[in-house]
């Protein structure tokens, strides 16, 4: 008797998968893996020898990573030149883990910094041209306390802009 498929594939894959498309599968691969902890489930290469998918994983979540395919319209931010999407990762500890992004060549997007919803965060820009939001959860804010610390945080952000000149 043949064996039931899922079709959710749920042992595999959660209801959202993200896949980035990026000028180097292997690269991209060997950086999310060594800066931000993801583990290689696999690489497929395609008849040319270069990788046309990759599968990595963390905490149950599966990240896809496939190559640029300029002629079906498939361009990474790299080469777009801006990402529209941005990813939140939580992390047992932000700040190391955005000074080893930053040490494997991402670049400072948004400094660590704690924020009004409870978690100390930071922004990175990949080496592929994609934003990442790194947190580490520190403070389960009610949602009064979330609104106070918000105002506080604007008004913060305001004031410092204002004595920057920017």
């Amino acid at each position: 008797m043949p064996k039931k498929i899922d079709p959710l594939n749920k042992k595999l894959y959660s209801p959202v998968t993200p896949i980035l498309t990026v000028t180097d599968v292997k690269a991209a691969a060997a950086f999310y893996q060594k800066a931000f902890g993801f583990t290689k489930r696999g690489i497929m290469n395609g008849p040319d020898g270069k990788a046309i998918h990759a599968e990595l994983t963390l905490r149950g979540t599966t990240l896809m990573l496939g190559p640029e395919v300029p002629q079906m319209g498939s361009r990474g931010a790299k080469t777009v030149g801006a990402s529209p999407t941005s990813l939140y990762l939580l992390t047992e500890n932000v700040d190391k883990t955005v000074a080893k992004a930053l040490k494997l060549g991402a670049t400072l997007k948004g400094q660590v910094m704690d924020m009004f919803w409870g978690d100390r965060c930071g922004t990175v820009v990949d080496p592929e041209g994609y934003s990442w939001w790194v947190a580490t959860h520190k403070a389960q804010p009610t949602p009064k306390e979330m609104q106070q610390k918000m105002k506080e945080q604007m008004v913060s952000q305001q004031a410092a802009r204002a004595a920057s000149g920017s």
